[in-house]
């Protein structure tokens, strides 16, 4: 992934000056490569390519900007071709400038972040593209305005003190992730996907350049045949064009639906890369290796089978990556290392995997999609069939399925917008509960009184123009949050591609009906309908069960007690009064360290205090010059 940095200073003082000279010659001077990409007075750009991708960059024709990151393709296109990656034309650029940015994110999609600057107004645009993995961070320091994609890059430079956000860290371990572009240091803030910031002299002024209700406005895609074709061809011309910058890549296969469609796009796609399919197992419901097996005969690859790590030492959160919030993943502490391996050693360029596709392709549907069904047909023929589809899928009465549509009506008759114990959900979908069995009783009482701050902007309204809305939004804002950055990878590890985390997927995906997923009683059914032919018939003939590692999380957690009772019962959450320690001392006992819910929520807490003593060495080192 891209790096960049952005400076903006729209006064020329003397200080802002000696800013700007400070920060050039850092990372002139630094041992990465950094490349100047805009050098005028007040402003200041420059970026660092990962190793085999010079193209990093787009420089405008003089100098009046640079888009980082890749621009994948081109919205007029009905396949979203792949333009040029290097350059823009003439006018296209001359669109751009004019429309301050608005052309480039109505025309083209992919991760970037845009720097557009104004020398007649001593101004500067920054925008962060829609659907994108490309962090876009904003720091005040005195008058001038930092942007930047990864914060180490920004301690290194020594410009500013950091100081934790404890209201943000006590939402976080009490067990919701907070969903707003309000980031765990006090200093920092994080563009929307989508959201431009203008800098000048009469300060910052905030633009949304696309957001997704927009799309849930719309009127729905009304024929399932559409649908299901639609849903094929964009989904293969964003693997495609995701694939284009690569020859060589490796697939996390599990073996599930999600990500078995992504393998069989990627094997259509027109650059015919090389694949490897690499699928981790556990015992249990973690063990998948026959569907994964299934897959790779079907499209014909190679799959490496790699059984989880029992014996996985958890001294390596140590370790973990600085970040502007903490990050929970719960496999990477094994799986990131050993694909970053398996990659180096067959010279694959990036993993892919099937992030996002459970909100994509509509999994479990809920009670919202009962509503919009009755919505569109009332009480007729076609509501009925959706009734009795969602009834059949979720093993339940019609008359319960109808009484749990009147609930949702009314619902959302009183409050149009998710509520908030709706929308604090824990990362990687899991429930409130099971991320915060350990919290403190004062951490949960503050965080009541603070809560209405985490909820996303997105979430205001969504529920009254789609009620089955929220899976999709969750997912999006989370899979581009700063909460989904990796906890381990470095900046020339071979980076970890979600083609399915696409803007033309995302908008298309927001205007198919939900009632639609379940049609036939079916889960998923417009996906599967959509690539049934390319799915052997294993994968087909799956359930709705999912699997997942959770004995290996158990059995990891078990080998590794006594490290975690040093470094939880002595550290900053326990000292601070976040976790109750009572709790945390029965839960790492044998009798109650068995259960799923508590060892989420371990893993969780970890997280957390790593991520606390990573920073804690920041801020003192950075006390200390003060």
């Amino acid at each position: 992934m891209c790096r960049y940095i952005v400076v903006a200073c729209s006064f020329p003082t003397d200080a802002n000056r000696d800013l700007l000279r400070r920060i050039r010659h850092r990372l002139r001077h630094s041992p990465d490569h950094w490349i100047s990409a805009l050098d005028h007075q007040g402003v200041y750009a420059a970026y660092s390519p990962p190793v085999g991708r010079p193209h990093s960059a787009i420089i405008i024709p003089s100098s009046r900007g640079a888009v980082f990151g890749s621009i994948l393709g081109s919205r007029s296109e009905a396949k979203f071709a792949v333009p040029s990656l290097d350059k823009l034309g003439d006018d296209c650029a001359a669109d751009i400038l004019a429309s301050k940015g608005r052309s480039l994110v109505s025309q083209f999609w992919g991760y970037y972040v845009a720097a557009l600057h104004y020398p007649d107004q001593q101004s500067l645009v920054v925008i962060r593209s829609p659907v994108s993995s490309l962090a876009c961070f904003h720091l005040t320091v005195g008058a001038a305005n930092v942007f930047f994609s990864h914060v180490e890059d920004v301690v290194a430079l020594d410009i500013t003190e950091f100081s934790i956000n404890w209201n943000s860290v006590t939402a976080q371990t009490v067990g919701r992730d907070y969903l707003t572009g309000e980031t765990a240091i006090k200093e920092i803030v994080a563009l929307e996907c989508g959201e431009c910031i203008e800098c000048g002299p009469a300060g910052l002024k905030k633009h949304d350049y696309w957001d997704p209700r927009t799309y849930l406005a719309h009127p729905p895609i009304d024929d399932f045949s559409q649908a299901t074709r639609m849903l094929r061809i964009t989904t293969e011309s964003c693997a495609s064009a995701h694939s284009a910058l690569h020859s060589n890549i490796v697939v996390s296969l599990s073996g599930g639906l999600d990500s078995s469609i992504v393998l069989s796009s990627l094997s259509r796609a027109p650059n015919k890369p090389a694949i490897t399919a690499v699928n981790y197992y556990s015992r249990g419901c973690g063990d998948e290796r026959r569907f994964a097996r299934s897959m790779a005969s079907q499209v014909g690859c190679e799959l490496v089978e790699k059984q989880r790590d029992q014996e996985i030492d958890f001294r390596r959160f140590q370790d973990i990556n600085l970040t502007v919030s903490p990050v929970l993943n719960f496999s990477a502490p094994d799986v990131e290392f050993r694909n970053r391996d398996l990659a180096n050693d067959l010279r694959a360029s990036a993993i892919f995997d099937g992030e996002l596709g459970d909100n994509i392709f509509g999994r479990h549907p809920d009670p919202g999609v009962l509503l919009e069904a009755f919505r569109r047909y009332k009480y007729g023929v076609k509501f009925l069939s959706v009734a009795i589809d969602y009834a059949m899928l979720n093993r339940q009465s019609v008359w319960n399925t109808l009484a749990q549509m009147r609930r949702e009506s009314t619902a959302v008759s009183s409050s149009p917008d998710f509520p908030r114990e709706t929308t604090q959900l824990g990362s990687e979908g899991h429930t409130e509960n099971s991320l915060s069995a350990l919290a403190s009783d004062e951490a949960m009482d503050h965080y009541s009184t603070i809560a209405d701050r985490f909820v996303h902007p997105w979430f205001r309204n969504s529920r009254f123009l789609r009620p089955s809305s929220y899976s999709i939004l969750y997912g999006l804002i989370t899979v581009t949050s700063p909460s989904y950055h990796s906890p381990f990878a470095g900046p020339n590890d071979p980076p970890s591609v979600s083609p399915l985390v696409s803007q033309p997927l995302i908008e298309l995906a927001l205007q198919i009906p939900s009632y639609f997923h379940c049609r036939h009683a079916q889960d998923r059914a417009v996906a599967r309908a959509a690539f049934n032919d390319m799915l052997s018939l294993e994968v087909q003939g799956r359930g709705t069960a999912k699997g997942g590692p959770n004995l290996w999380l158990k059995d990891s957690l078990h080998n590794n007690v006594d490290f975690i009772r040093e470094f939880l019962l002595d550290g900053v959450l326990v000292q601070r009064g976040l976790i109750d320690k009572k709790k945390l001392e029965a839960a790492l006992s044998d009798r109650i360290v068995k259960s799923t819910v508590v060892v989420v929520d371990i893993f969780a807490k970890l997280y957390i205090e790593a991520w606390l003593r990573k920073w804690s060495l920041v801020t003192h080192y950075k006390r200390g010059h003060s």
